[in-house]
């Protein structure tokens, strides 16, 4: 009977982590790895979001990167800091293994007729609008007048120590902002 019930637990040790991040947006990063280090405390504050909100499965109009880990969100709503309100946006940030080619490639095949692709500053986006925009930089000008109107991803290869402890061997962020479906 001892040998059951330690099977049992066995199992339910390794299997309810992932069944309460199933309901999730994507797998969540392990964040043991970077709680010992100093160095990491922005990553520590995006882990206390996701202790407080973690985006449900198909919350967004953007399908999540199947092999990402999700190590950020924010819902809609108004954040205080420092003294100030600021106006928050869904979104979401994941870490991936993968190149940026096969993630572009991923959403390129995914999301269909409206979208476009363009980069600006080492960011790849690929955006919702009727018509593409014609640079880069048109496209971020118009991100940052209307923030959270215009779903978009945005693609970068530009990572931290931290995040090559939450994700080992990530290579690329992917940081979703869409409205909820």
């Amino acid at each position: 009977m001892m040998k059951k019930c330690s099977l049992y637990s066995l199992i339910w040790f390794f299997l309810l982590p992932n069944l309460a991040q199933a309901s999730s947006y994507a797998p969540l990063a392990d964040f043991s790895a970077v709680r010992q280090n100093a160095q990491c405390q922005m990553t520590l504050l995006s882990e206390s979001f996701l202790k407080n909100w973690t985006p449900p499965a198909n919350f967004f109009m953007v399908p999540a990167y199947p092999h990402a880990r999700l190590v950020s969100a924010i819902p809609s709503g108004t954040a205080n800091i420092k003294g100030k309100h600021y106006q928050t946006f869904p979104s979401a940030v994941m870490l991936s293994p993968d190149p940026p080619e096969r993630i572009i490639e991923f959403y390129r095949t995914t999301l269909g007729l409206g979208w476009h692709q363009t980069e600006d500053r080492g960011l790849t986006y690929i955006y919702r609008m009727p018509q593409p925009i014609n640079s880069g930089e048109a496209l971020t000008r118009e991100l940052m007048s209307r923030p959270g109107y215009t779903p978009h991803i945005a693609i970068d290869t530009d990572l931290r120590p931290c995040d090559q402890q939450l994700v080992p061997g990530a290579q690329t962020r992917i940081t979703v902002v869409a409205a909820p479906r």
